[in-house]
């Protein structure tokens, strides 16, 4: 999906989503502080801001917007709704009761977290010409009293379950060996709580022969990891450096009770001091080798260009439902200010 708008026109657009979800006077009454909350208070107050630049701004709070616009894009795929002209959610019913919906945004950012997890990857099956349709959810079906799964997935010849979780991060970690250690033991811990839940909606189901897939957004570890490049900053965890060692350390364990694993996280990159893309990326970790992987979920990005190479004003909003790569990014970024050719004076022979 592809669009021209103003940056102002996208942000009163973004306010109209949560308002038409949530209104205007659950917001200030928020119980606890979560960046969707502090997002669109920051929105509200755009006007006295000059620049949206790192330096005016700060990492944190693009990041947080980048987050609910991503959130965003997530309930109009799930709702049906539409991106353009402009934005607009479809039928609310179908990401749940409104009660519920004020109950995530009224809470902390691990509520909007864990909601936004599922309304993701529940968007993009939706999205996708894929084999497999989500045929139930099961956060409205399960009675309250048992455990469940998220969602329940139906091709012709398989079935899957689904359940997504968000792994909590701690505030402070000491070095990369402990980040990584901790990242490590919360899956896993994670591991262990979903298995219960899809014993127990195998059972509602009266049905035990489900491929069980296991969704982990791990994305709030890579908040405050800024990493500097050449021509370019990125916020969050990176596929080559830790991702790869958190992979590394669950292969030393001996996990069993479910199929696989994917694991979710954002990265925001940030060309001369402005951000221009937001990744949602995603990883395969096979735990069942002797089943074969029936879906890849292949994430989200959102990339913002610039009407020119000294305006801070956006010509065009293009959303993916595919984690686009660091070379796709960057080629992207040097050609909308034609940086990949260079111009010289005429030549004559």
């Amino acid at each position: 999906m592809s669009r021209y708008l103003s940056f102002h026109q996208l942000i009163q657009e973004i306010i109209d989503v949560y308002n038409t979800l949530i209104s205007k006077k659950v917001l200030p009454d928020a119980e606890k502080s979560n960046y969707i909350v502090n997002s669109i208070k920051f929105l509200n107050n755009f006007n006295n801001i000059s620049d949206f630049v790192i330096g005016k701004i700060s990492y944190q709070e693009i990041y947080h917007f980048l987050k609910l616009l991503l959130d965003i894009v997530g309930l109009v795929s799930v709702t049906e709704g539409k991106l353009q002209p402009i934005i607009k959610l479809g039928d609310t019913k179908l990401i749940g009761r409104k009660r519920a919906l004020v109950g995530v945004y009224k809470g902390d950012d691990s509520s909007v977290d864990q909601n936004m997890c599922a309304t993701l990857f529940q968007g993009w099956i939706k999205s996708k010409n894929s084999p497999f349709k989500i045929s139930k959810d099961l956060r409205f079906i399960v009675p309250k009293n048992l455990q469940a799964c998220d969602f329940l997935l139906e091709g012709k010849r398989n079935q899957i379950l689904v359940e997504c979780k968000r792994v909590h991060s701690i505030k402070e970690t000491k070095d990369n060996n402990d980040l990584i250690t901790n990242i490590v033991n919360k899956s896993i811990n994670l591991i262990d709580k979903s298995i219960p839940q899809f014993k127990s909606t195998e059972k509602f189901l009266n049905e035990y022969n489900y491929y069980r897939h296991l969704i982990l957004d791990i994305s709030a570890y890579g908040e405050n990891c800024i990493r500097y490049f050449g021509d370019h900053n990125i916020v969050g965890l990176l596929e080559s450096k830790e991702i790869k060692q958190i992979i590394a350390g669950l292969e030393t364990y001996k996990l069993a009770g479910i199929d696989e694993i994917t694991f979710c996280w954002s990265e925001l990159y940030v060309f001369e001091d402005k951000p221009r893309t937001f990744v949602y990326r995603t990883i395969p970790f096979k735990i069942n080798k002797e089943t074969p992987s029936l879906f890849n979920y292949e994430g989200w990005t959102i990339e913002f260009y610039p009407l020119g190479k000294k305006t801070n004003e956006f010509k065009e909003l293009r959303i993916s439902s595919i984690a686009r790569s660091q070379a796709w990014i960057k080629t992207s970024w040097h050609s909308c200010i034609d940086n990949l050719i260079t111009f010289g004076p005429e030549e004559t022979y």
